[in-house]
């Protein structure tokens, strides 16, 4: 278990419209089992993290509508540890408050932001990266990435491009970020060596996150520090509704990574992947001989088909043939058919059907 000084920022409010139609806006994606581990992704994440983070010191940050969502899949978690935002936020702003209630309970803290929606390998090479991580931070007034070698050209994630080497142990400091760039970009990026794929998960000590908010949420800033640190539940949920939408309204991934001087990223390699889109379902998914990726609790029939994507609920069978590098996914009262080569596809498909079908296919 780490230091008592150590704590853990899970961001949980997405809706997670690339993996629709089974992560819908009353249950996102965070909250379901895509593999039939018998864990969600938002559980699969706090187990991760609660092996060398004590679980009260582990906050989930979520819409306020997925809240008792939150607290039905992690019973152990302490109520007061669920930050409900009343509107939904980009996760800059989201981290923000969650670093601003750390502050206020621990100002010597260090902190760590993950995404609720990673697959990790190797969990125990996990978590001594980032113990050694929080050593880092712990000793240094920096923000500190953790990224990974990229294996393909994949458009659905951020490009860190390395600096100067800052620490013996696989540390360089940052010097540019490209978010999901085209593909030509991408595949330039992987081919010279120089870039890492961005993992969104950040660390750094509460100190150097505190002097970051005072320069770009300065009255925010001034109104928490003139209550002495001392806001209630219902002040800070206030002070969010009133400030952070306007003034922040962007991912912490660019904040950190593309606005500030004092970054540096740690290369890691325990096995790491996204869960944001159909593809990088597939690219983790156990697969048949024929490359095939049928999601349990799924039953498909496939003849001539090859390296799909099938997923539809306990109680149906999908029956498929001579399809190829297709997705096939059923879920409540929306069927998607579509080509499963595109990260940026469903979430265009299911913008227009909200536009021409309604709410209700969302």
């Amino acid at each position: 278990m780490r230091k008592h000084s150590d704590y853990c920022i899970i961001l949980a409010g997405g809706v997670g419209r690339r993996l629709w139609p089974c992560s819908r806006q009353e249950l996102p994606k965070q909250f379901l089992d895509f593999f039939g581990t018998g864990r969600t992704l938002l559980q699969q994440t706090f187990d991760r993290f609660a092996r060398f983070i004590a679980p009260d010191h582990i906050l989930v940050s979520t819409y306020q509508g997925y809240a008792d969502v939150v607290r039905e899949q992690l019973p152990g978690l302490p109520a007061e540890n669920v930050l409900a935002e009343p509107v939904q936020l980009s996760t800059a702003p989201a981290t923000a408050w969650a670093s601003y209630h750390i502050s206020m309970r621990d100002p010597e803290a260090n902190v760590v932001v993950t995404p609720s929606d990673q697959h990790i390998v190797d969990e125990g090479r996990f978590v001594k990266q980032l113990d050694e991580a929080f050593d880092y931070v712990e000793a240094h007034d920096e923000f500190l990435a953790i990224g990974v070698k990229p294996t393909v050209p994949n458009t659905a994630y951020g490009y860190i491009q390395v600096g100067e080497e800052c620490d013996s142990n696989g540390l360089y400091k940052v010097q540019s970020f490209s978010e999901k760039p085209a593909m030509e970009y991408a595949r330039l990026f992987v081919e010279s060596g120089e870039f890492l794929w961005n993992t969104g998960l950040f660390l750094w000590r509460t100190s150097t996150m505190m002097a970051l908010l005072r320069e770009i949420t300065p009255v925010a800033a001034q109104r928490i520090e003139s209550a002495g640190g001392n806001l209630t539940a219902a002040q800070e949920v206030m002070l969010v509704r009133e400030y952070y939408p306007s003034t922040l309204h962007r991912s912490i991934d660019l904040v950190i990574l593309d606005k500030c001087n004092n970054v540096c990223v740690k290369t890691c390699d325990f096995g790491w992947a996204d869960i944001g889109c159909w593809p990088e379902i597939y690219d983790v998914a156990p697969k048949d001989a024929d490359g095939n990726a049928v999601l349990p609790p799924s039953k498909a029939l496939l003849s001539g088909c090859r390296e799909n994507v099938i997923s539809v609920p306990a109680g149906t069978a999908a029956v498929v043939k001579d399809l190829e590098g297709y997705l096939v996914a059923l879920h409540g009262n929306v069927l998607v058919v579509c080509p499963n080569d595109d990260p940026t596809l469903v979430r265009r498909m299911v913008n227009e059907a909200q536009v021409r079908l309604g709410d209700e296919f969302v």
